[in-house]
């Protein structure tokens, strides 16, 4: 039996897909079982999963497209491994994440959730800044988005089984989670990067705009007060309005958002080698 789960989701992910896997099988940990599952891809991404040739893999593939949320639960579902790690098809992992992580909460036992922080990087492998993971431990924390960055997140498998990402809320499941798990849970931060996390100019606004019925039903779920509906909920809409204007003065998103987020030049030259290592691996 396998100590760890890593479980990536992937839908049309052709340009990133290898990269992913390859970070996955170049840990320093290598006791892993790696659960693929295609979420109905119309691209090359099956074809190039099947190339992996590493008997730890287990590729699902159904050939139905059934969203993020589904193909997340059923991972988790089909997870043999004491512990879960989250991953997203299009993100790469640092070496040793999961060494890392696994010895955080093997010496925590105590704990359910780890998360760190991560280097943003891309659609070419360019960094753009670097993201602050943040420390949880009540409601309050989630409120005011201290939250995990989700794709960095290793917990102990019991604990996803019990705590199940819920539908209704797409583009927010993780959000949402956290805030339900947090009373009756224990997360732990790790305030370093293991995780180099992809992030795209390309329609961003309409993120934004997909995101509001999840965080309507959360509003109203959680019973909210106005200061957190507003920054929860109409916030969004300027947010949709700004990232629109940039988008029509054709203007970068991403490099607006990471203007004050810089990684000093001796870090970022180690956080290239790495990528380069990852893509140059056969």
């Amino acid at each position: 039996m396998k100590l760890v789960t890593i479980g990536v989701p992937f839908f049309n992910v052709e340009n990133h897909i290898s990269d992913c896997v390859k970070s996955i099988l170049n840990q320093t940990y290598q006791n892993l079982e790696i659960i693929l599952v295609d979420d109905g891809s119309k691209d090359r991404s099956m074809e190039i999963v099947k190339q992996f040739n590493d008997p730890r893999i287990k590729i699902i593939a159904d050939g139905e497209n059934k969203g993020l949320i589904f193909r997340l639960n059923q991972l988790i579902d089909v997870a043999e491994g004491k512990y879960f790690a989250r991953m997203d098809a299009d993100d790469i992992m640092f070496p040793d994440r999961i060494e890392k992580q696994l010895a955080l909460l093997e010496k925590n036992p105590h704990a359910d959730v780890t998360h760190s922080d991560a280097v943003s990087i891309d659609d070419e492998n360019n960094i753009l800044g670097y993201k602050h993971s943040s420390v949880i431990k009540t409601t309050r924390d989630t409120l005011d988005e201290k939250v995990p960055i989700h794709p960095t997140v290793f917990a102990k498998t019991k604990w996803f089984k019990k705590h199940m990402y819920l539908d209704d809320y797409v583009r927010i499941e993780d959000f949402e989670l956290w805030n339900r798990s947090i009373n009756d849970s224990v997360f732990l931060n790790i305030t370093e990067p293991l995780l180099f996390y992809r992030e795209l100019s390309t329609n961003n606004s309409s993120k934004f705009l997909t995101s509001l019925p999840g965080k309507k039903k959360f509003a109203d779920a959680y019973k909210l007060s106005f200061s957190d509906r507003f920054k929860i909920v109409y916030l969004n809409y300027f947010k949709f309005i700004y990232c629109r204007v940039l988008e029509i003065l054709k203007l970068d998103y991403l490099s607006v958002r990471h203007r004050f987020k810089g990684v000093e030049s001796e870090k970022k030259a180690i956080y290239l080698n790495i990528l380069n290592a990852i893509k140059a691996d056969k």
